[in-house]
């Protein structure tokens, strides 16, 4: 059973917005740490994806200027 030591141990945000989350969403600390960790990660993947989807994009505007 993982409890809540692994979560904070395997979660990358800091305790601080845990803690906001938590309090916003008046959510246990468990599922706080759960949402917090999905919103980081959710925001790296589309960080990523960012430069995947301009390329297209910027060779589509060349050729429309050409």
């Amino acid at each position: 059973m993982i409890t809540l030591n692994d979560c904070k141990a395997f979660c990358t945000v800091d305790p601080a917005t845990v803690a906001r989350v938590a309090r916003h969403e008046r959510l246990p600390e468990i599922l706080a740490i759960a949402c917090a960790q999905s919103r980081v990660s959710k925001a790296r993947r589309l960080k990523a994806r960012q430069p995947i989807l301009a390329a297209p994009a910027a060779a589509l505007s060349r050729r429309l200027a050409a």
